[in-house]
């Protein structure tokens, strides 16, 4: 959809009133070339709370339940785009899981341990439950940027027991969407672990004209790691062949981990014949020959559910459990710094 010409993109900086803040910023990051747009919220996790693309003449929403709030904190990760950290997945300590084989009984809450001390966290962790702050936004180089930033503090380190500081900055130019994480460790004793992920949801069909099974996913992905019960990786996989497109249909791609990446070449394609083609893409930017992980913990994680009308193709660095394990996890030691970038990018249709 992008056609190589320079125009300037847009930044426009709007107020948006949410059920729990009136006049909270809104900020329109838009390319009039390649006919697409985004709005982030800082308010809400600084999350992107929507995503258009223009198909001839006409904006069409393709995040599922954009600019949509309903209460505070946001309870649902399977709407707009919200961050998955310093957990992706559930978490549970050796402890719990001891017990949960001893007699099946599902552990009541997720749980970690950082020093023999036991810490609650939620599902996917808390950094998208609270209010991030817009530091800057504007356009060079005709990209369109805004960042928005989140720090520990009193109120997270009961939660989590470090110092840190998040940063994302949206850029939207030359036919595409970069959303770019920056976590940087504070003047912590021990090594820093987390993983972090988006959980990107997806409109599917992107338009009103399509159907849910015509939809098709291609991934270079080439093994599904399976999970227990607990919704936890069992260790086992299976190979597959995801390179010919795959119908959405099939019920084993709504609700599965994707792995068997090389670093170099973690992506998808995200086709609705009706409409468009996306492709998604992420990888880690940090400074280093090899970075901070691993290609086993460059994943992508599926969820969808054709009634509700959604797909998630939730980019991760990272395991579930990882804050109990180590497996998966980036350790950061003070001062170091981790970059990880994701890249949504509209094509044209087939």
């Amino acid at each position: 959809m992008y056609t190589g010409r320079t125009e300037t993109a847009s930044c426009e900086i709007r107020r948006h009133d949410l059920p729990w803040m009136a006049g909270a910023q809104l900020a329109w990051l838009s390319d009039p070339v390649a006919d697409i747009r985004a709005a982030i919220l800082p308010a809400a996790g600084g999350e992107m709370a929507s995503l258009q693309v223009r198909v001839d003449g006409v904006w069409q929403e393709i995040l599922h339940r954009a600019l949509a709030y309903t209460q505070w904190p946001c309870e649902e990760t399977a709407e707009r785009a919200p961050i998955l950290w310093p957990a992706v997945g559930r978490s549970f300590t050796s402890d719990q899981l001891a017990t949960w084989r001893a007699n099946g009984q599902v552990p009541a809450r997720n749980r970690y341990q950082v020093a023999g001390t036991v810490y609650d966290i939620d599902v996917h962790g808390f950094a998208r439950k609270f209010p991030w702050h817009l530091a800057r936004a504007g356009e060079r180089g005709g990209i369109a940027f805004a960042e928005c930033t989140f720090e520990s503090s009193q109120e997270t380190h009961p939660l989590y027991p470090f110092d840190f500081r998040l940063s994302v900055m949206y850029r939207v130019g030359a036919g595409t969407v970069a959303i770019e994480y920056k976590v940087v460790a504070g003047e912590n004793p021990l090594p820093m672990p987390f993983s972090i992920g988006n959980h990107l949801a997806l409109r599917v069909p992107f338009g009103d004209a399509g159907r849910f099974d015509d939809c098709t996913l291609r991934s270079p992905g080439n093994r599904i790691l399976l999970q227990n019960a607990l919704c936890l990786l069992s260790g086992e996989s299976v190979p597959v062949d995801l390179l010919t497109p795959a119908s959405l249909g099939h019920r084993e791609l709504l609700d599965t981990v994707l792995g068997g990446f090389r670093r170099e070449d973690v992506w998808l394609e995200l086709n609705d014949p009706a409409l468009l083609r996306l492709r998604l893409s992420h990888a880690e930017l940090s400074t280093g020959r090899r970075g901070h992980t691993k290609d086993e913990n460059l994943l992508f994680v599926f969820w969808g559910d054709p009634a509700g009308g959604f797909f998630c193709p939730e980019p991760w660095v990272g395991k579930p459990n990882s804050l109990n394990t180590g497996d998966g996890a980036v350790c950061l030691e003070r001062g170091q710094r981790f970059v990880w970038e994701i890249r949504i990018q509209p094509l044209t249709r087939g």
